[in-house]
Formats: structure tokens, C-alpha cells, sequence
């Protein structure tokens, strides 16, 4: 233990890093399978579950994270419902702008920023840092939320267009 820092943060910045590589894989490819749209969002709800049990640790209460994952689910759906796909001889494609290619990148982005943030709270130990440490976690859960709910829709249409009733 370094200074309140623990194997904990250390797994979850290989996490993050996980998500942002992962994310940067899906980004630049055109066909995209199941597993490459699950990996990086199972990767960023590890890291918004490990940070809401450490703020759970602190007595915050349990309804803000459930709530938090929800919103950020329901705006991954929408999100995934929006997406263009394709179907080209072989397989069904995602159809995406580079604009919304690095938006799913800046979210897991967003989600190292968190892991950032507790590691840097763990480190400090300040009782300022708390309400940080706490919307880190929140940001967490949203972001992991909306990675779940778009690679779920994503794959929900995408299985329906390889049957051809989409």
C-alpha cells in the first residue's frame, strides 16, 4: 500500500486502459463482432462497480449508482437504436461517422479520467477530494451504462439484420 493506494486502483487502471484500448480496436474497424462491442463496456462497469463499492464503502448511497447505471443504459440504447447498419454480401455492418466513432472513444476515455480522479483522491487522502471521488464514480457507472446499453442494442440489431428481418 502506497500512500492509500492498493492493488485495487492498480486493477482498475489496467481496466481502463482495457476499455480505451478496446475501444480504440472497435473504432477502427469496420466490421464489428459480439465480443468486440461487450469488451470495452464490461470492462468500464467493472470500473464503475469497483468505484461505487469503494464509495459504498463511505456510506454513499446504493439508489445513486443503480440510478446513474439506468440513465446512462437508456442513453447507450437510444444511442445504439441510432446507428446506421448495413448489409453488405457477407455480414451486417455498422455504419458509423467518424464523429460517432470517437465518441465511444471519448467515453472511455471518460471512464480512465475516473479511475484518474480516485487515484489521485486515494493518494491525497483529503476529506475535500470525497465529492470528487464520489461523482467519479457516478461518471463511472453513467459511462459504463451507456457503453452496455449501446453494444446490447448493437447486437440486438445486428443479429436481426444477419437474419434479414431488419
Amino acid at each position: 500500500m502506497i500512500h492509500n493506494l492498493t492493488l485495487v486502483h492498480l486493477l482498475l487502471a489496467l481496466a481502463a486502459g482495457g476499455c480505451i484500448y478496446l475501444s480504440l480496436r472497435e473504432v477502427r474497424r469496420r466490421y464489428i463482432s459480439t465480443w468486440r462491442l461487450f469488451a470495452p463496456a464490461f470492462m468500464a462497469l467493472f470500473v464503475g462497480c469497483v468505484l461505487s463499492l469503494l464509495q459504498l464503502a463511505e456510506h454513499q448511497p446504493a439508489w445513486m449508482f443503480g440510478s446513474a447505471l439506468g440513465v446512462g443504459f437508456a442513453i447507450g440504447a437510444i444511442r445504439g437504436m441510432t446507428i446506421g447498419i448495413e448489409h453488405d454480401m457477407y455480414r451486417p455492418r455498422v455504419n458509423l461517422s467518424h464523429a460517432a466513432k470517437l465518441l465511444l472513444l471519448w467515453v472511455a476515455i471518460v471512464v480512465g479520467g475516473t479511475v484518474v480522479v480516485e487515484c489521485v483522491g486515494a493518494f491525497f487522502d483529503r476529506p475535500e477530494l470525497d465529492l470528487v471521488r464520489f461523482a467519479a464514480a457516478l461518471v463511472a457507472m453513467a459511462c459504463a451504462g451507456a457503453m452496455l446499453g449501446r453494444a446490447l442494442l448493437l447486437t440486438i440489431r445486428l443479429h436481426r439484420a444477419d437474419r434479414g428481418s431488419a
